[in-house]
C-alpha cells in the first residue's frame, strides 16, 4: 500500500512526468514555506501542511493556506530540515523529496547533504527532473535499466564503495573526492551497492 509523503522544497517545481506522477499519487504533501508559492497555480495539489518561517509565502499562499500553517523560527535548520522533522513527528517515515535543486547551487548541495542525515531516520530519496537520488548506507540491490547513467557520491571521505552492476569496476574504491565515482554506467537490470563507515547518494538518471 503506498503511504508516500511528498515534501516539496523550494527549488524548481518539477517538470518531469516521474517526479509530477509522483507529487499526484502520493498519499500527502507537505511543503516548505516557499514552494506553497508553487501550489497557487497547480490546484490539482492539496498540501496538508505548509512548514517554515513563513518569509517566503506569498500573499495569496499566505491567505489560501493559512489554516495549515506550521510555523518555526529556528535559525539553526532550513525549510527541508524543518518539513523532514514535522513529518517525523506526525509518523510519516516514507519520504520522497521534490523541488529540492535548481535555482541555487548552494541550496541544493546544502540539500543533497541533508539526504545522509534524514536516511538515519526515514526511507527517503530525492528525485528531480533529472534523476533519482537515494542515500545508501547497507548493503542494498537498486532496479536499473541498461545504459543509465549512474554515480556514487559521499560527503565523508572515509566512505568505501564496493557496486556491482556497472560498467566501470567499482571495488572497496575510497570516496576521498566528489568525483571519484561519477559517470558510470548500469549494465543491466539491476545496480548492487555495498558501502562502508558511512553513506553513499546513488543518482540514476532516467
Amino acid at each position: 500500500m503506498n503511504n508516500t509523503t511528498i515534501i516539496l522544497a523550494n527549488g524548481l517545481f518539477p517538470t518531469h512526468a516521474i517526479p509530477l506522477r509522483a507529487l499526484r499519487e502520493a498519499v500527502r504533501v507537505v511543503c516548505c514555506d516557499g514552494a506553497a508559492n508553487n501550489l497557487v497555480d497547480h490546484p490539482e495539489f492539496s498540501p496538508v501542511a505548509i512548514v517554515g518561517d513563513g518569509d517566503s509565502l506569498s500573499e495569496v499562499a499566505r491567505e489560501r493556506w493559512s489554516a495549515i500553517r506550521v510555523t518555526s523560527t529556528c535559525q539553526e535548520t532550513n525549510d527541508l530540515e524543518k518539513a523532514f522533522h514535522y513529518c517525523i513527528e506526525k509518523g510519516w517515515k516514507d519520504l520522497v523529496i521534490l523541488g529540492a535543486t535548481g535555482k541555487r547551487e548552494d541550496h541544493t548541495l546544502g540539500n543533497l547533504s541533508l539526504l545522509a542525515d534524514f536516511s538515519r531516520e526515514a526511507k527517503v530519496s530525492m528525485l528531480t527532473d533529472e534523476c533519482l537520488i537515494t542515500p545508501v548506507s547497507t548493503e542494498v540491490t537498486l532496479p536499473s535499466t541498461p545504459q543509465q547513467p549512474v554515480s556514487f557520491i559521499a560527503c565523508d571521505p572515509h566512505v568505501r564503495l564496493t557496486v556491482e552492476g556497472v560498467h566501470y569496476p567499482v571495488r572497496d574504491l575510497a570516496l576521498t573526492r566528489w568525483a571519484t565515482a561519477t559517470l558510470n554506467v548500469a549494465t543491466g537490470t539491476f545496480i548492487r551497492v555495498v558501502p562502508s563507515k558511512g553513506t553513499v547518494l546513488v543518482f540514476q538518471a532516467f
